[in-house]
């Protein structure tokens, strides 16, 4: 079967949803309170016909329940990072990490600091020669250090569906 990676070699953006959330380090209570919305931005290039590297931003976000900052409603985090694939047809295996960050926030105008902290995960997928793609992703970050809140890491999952020009 020939690997065609370089099918898809270019920009790409999907939305997507999922369970992804941030999460007490030191006790495990997660903190979201409604589904995710997940939003992503990447660029692709072809390593070779079996392989691409991508340059990744994505952000997810939703309701949550902060105990100890009950003015904080919604939270956001996100990854800018590098992610690997490994192609077999238009079928994908990928691995990423890099830096995920991590905000509460309690209005427009007002929310915590942005906390920063490493991370990794993989991902699973297939992109149709038309530029069409659908991907499941798993994340885990390093622990986020808060001042006035527990620390936290982001951790879970999230589909995207999306589209790249070639």
């Amino acid at each position: 079967m020939p690997l065609h990676a370089e099918n898809g070699t270019g920009p790409g953006l999907g939305l997507g949803g999922g369970s992804l959330s941030p999460i007490n380090d030191t006790n495990g209570t997660e903190y979201h309170s409604s589904s995710v919305y997940a939003s992503s931005f990447d660029y692709q290039w072809a390593l070779s016909e079996s392989f691409s590297a991508l340059l990744i931003l994505q952000e997810t976000g939703g309701e949550g329940t902060m105990p100890s900052k009950p003015e904080y409603k919604y939270y956001k985090s996100g990854i800018i990072g590098l992610q690997f694939k490994v192609w077999m047809g238009p079928l994908f295996l990928g691995v990423h990490g890099g830096q995920h960050y991590l905000t509460w926030i309690e209005s427009m105008s007002s929310y915590s600091s942005i906390k920063q902290a490493g991370g990794s995960g993989y991902s699973i997928g297939f992109e149709t020669g038309s530029g069409w793609y659908l991907a499941a992703f798993y994340d885990k970050s390093g622990t986020f250090e808060f001042d006035e809140m527990p620390d936290q890491r982001v951790e879970g999952n999230r589909v995207l569906l999306g589209y790249r020009w070639k």
